[in-house]
């Protein structure tokens, strides 16, 4: 058909001989973007070609819905193009990497039909992109890895306590203003700013609009019994998981209704996703995989207040997650002064540090006494961690921390020091954060090789969890760290048991036949116990590898009866 150029609603209807399309940007679900200039305007725009039967889905709700979205950070609509000629697909293909053209396939087809989308573009790149790299684009990722230091580690986690603070404005805008629902929140949908690092939020084509922010929407009612997942596999949040296979995955009972709280969980499995430097390690769709996300496999130095708002963000049940975006933004806040007063203490100890070297070079230069100056660095280290454990309560907690790492790393060769920093570790009882200490002790495991020391350290981590909920993420941490998992004790036999029981259930349920009367590992045991007793497949695994007569057999150990 032939279109001419008109304006409808304050939108440009354009033809795609205005522009010069000059790069292939990216392929996502449901667009082939490339970068274009208007040539009567000189300005460069994003053209995101989209298959014509998403048409009237654009037309009558997306195109809406941008044009009023155009005061927040998100995508700014600047026109579309409904006539896209074969001879110009055709062109846009030869354009796109070999490594992407078989997404593209059908822009080939002699039957294609395709309509175009133009959006300001956002110089940058996604937050994928800025946080992986991308080697097509010649984009180098900024995530810290296992080489990365502490103040790289620092830096970037920072930032991504900034990002979410601006995630939270722009939304708090299209949600309690402009009263939409996004519902497709993931790492490519979060544009990144080449110039000035914020974020812009993008691809509002699956939003849903509601009457007041806290309204709640049926997708069911919407699209019907049977929607899929609507979203994104691995960032859509629970409730808009509504298939049978992903009801019985995930173990849900009831799907379909979303709100507020299903983007605040997406934005929470975007954080994991570009916190985690592994790129073949994706989220699996399983109850164990899906929900609670934390950061066992990530460097060293990011803050247990960071781990807990992606924790909690992405909770299985809308009602444990935050309740809005003021706030997820308020966590956000006391994350980073967390995280700048956690860094204090680390600062004020390396200038003491430094002041004291300097004291001490002095000292060996008048008095020529060769080893001094890492004697009175110990000495200074001892003597700040015998006061802070004099007394030590949950008040001291974040002092505790830095002082004991500082012991360790001023003599690794101590084996007394290691003995004095665990026998504190748990002095006061129940009061004290357990995943913070269990921190603290693998760091300074990571200075020592003495596997009497590393089996003492794993036997009492694992002894001391009393909290379910810590269960997995304490095995993790320790069964999957490369400097530990070789190590033979008590401790380490069952993390790994815990980690592998899906993988291993035969091994698992022996573990669990070994220990079961062990008061000391009662908590990880019977979590163990719990998650082969809740598995019927798993349980019929076990009877065919093991002299067990029948699942009943399986049962009565598990439930703890023989």
């Amino acid at each position: 058909m032939e279109i001419k150029k008109s304006n409808l609603d304050g939108v440009i209807f354009d033809v795609i001989d205005e522009f010069t399309i000059n790069k292939f940007i990216a392929v996502g679900g449901e667009s082939i973007v490339f970068k274009g200039e208007k040539k009567s305007v000189g300005r460069t725009y994003a053209l995101k070609f989209r298959k014509m039967d998403r048409w009237a889905d654009f037309f009558n709700f997306e195109m809406k819905t941008l044009s009023r979205l155009e005061q927040c950070s998100t995508s700014k609509l600047a026109g579309v193009i409904p006539d896209i000629s074969l001879h110009v697909l055709q062109d846009l293909f030869r354009m796109i990497p070999e490594s992407k053209q078989q997404q593209c396939i059908e822009l080939t087809s002699p039957t294609a039909q395709y309509f175009c989308i133009v959006e300001d573009y956002i110089s940058g790149c996604d937050l994928n992109e800025y946080c992986r790299g991308d080697a097509s684009r010649g984009i180098i990722g900024n995530a810290p890895t296992a080489d990365s230091s502490y103040e790289e580690v620092v830096a970037f986690q920072r930032k991504l306590l900034q990002w979410t603070m601006q995630f939270c404005e722009i939304m708090s805008h299209v949600t309690e203003e402009h009263r939409f629902l996004h519902l497709d929140i993931k790492p490519e949908n979060i544009m990144v700013s080449s110039q000035t690092e914020s974020i812009t939020i993008i691809d509002f084509g699956k939003s849903m609009e509601i009457k007041n922010a806290d309204d709640t929407v049926s997708l069911n009612m919407e699209f019907g019994d049977d929607v899929g997942v609507f979203g994104t596999n691995g960032f859509a949040a629970p409730e808009c998981c509504d298939s049978p296979d992903a009801r019985r995955s995930l173990r849900l009972k009831t799907t379909g209704i979303v709100d507020q709280r299903s983007d605040i969980f997406s934005f929470g499995a975007s954080l994991w996703d570009c916190i985690n430097p592994d790129r073949d390690l994706r989220i699996k769709m399983t109850e164990d995989g899906y929900f609670r996300r934390d950061l066992f496999n990530v460097p060293d130095g990011y803050i247990k207040e960071l781990e807990g708002i992606i924790v909690k963000c992405t909770e299985k049940n809308p009602q444990d997650r935050y309740q809005n975006y003021d706030e997820l933004k308020e966590a956000a806040q006391n994350a980073e002064k967390m995280l700048l007063e956690r860094d204090k203490p680390k600062k004020s100890f390396l200038a003491l540090v430094i002041a004291a070297g300097f004291l001490f070079v002095l000292i060996l230069l008048s008095a020529g006494i060769n080893g001094a100056r890492a004697s009175k660095i110990y000495e200074i280290s001892k003597y700040e961690f015998d006061e802070i454990a004099n007394g030590y309560t949950e008040n001291d907690l974040n002092d505790y921390k830095d002082k004991a790492i500082a012991l360790i790393e001023a003599d690794p060769e101590r084996t007394e020091s290691y003995n004095e920093v665990l026998e504190v570790s748990y002095s006061d009882g129940a009061g004290i954060s357990k995943s913070e200490v269990e921190d603290v002790l693998l760091k300074c495991l990571s200075h020592t090789a003495d596997q009497a020391i590393i089996k003492e350290y794993i036997d009492t981590i694992m002894g001391n969890i009393f909290d379910f909920n810590n269960v997995k993420s304490v095995a993790e941490s320790l069964a999957l760290k490369r400097n530990l998992s070789s190590t033979d004790c008590d401790g380490m036999t069952i993390a790994k048991a815990i980690v592998d029981y899906n993988k291993d259930p035969v091994g698992s349920y022996q573990v669990v036949s070994e220990y079961n009367k062990n008061e000391k590992y009662k908590v990880a045991v019977d979590y163990l116990k719990q998650k082969l007793n809740n598995n019927s497949e798993l349980k019929q695994k076990i009877v065919k590898s093991t002299s067990a007569h029948d699942i009943s057999e399986v049962e009565r150990v598990l439930e703890g009866k023989e």
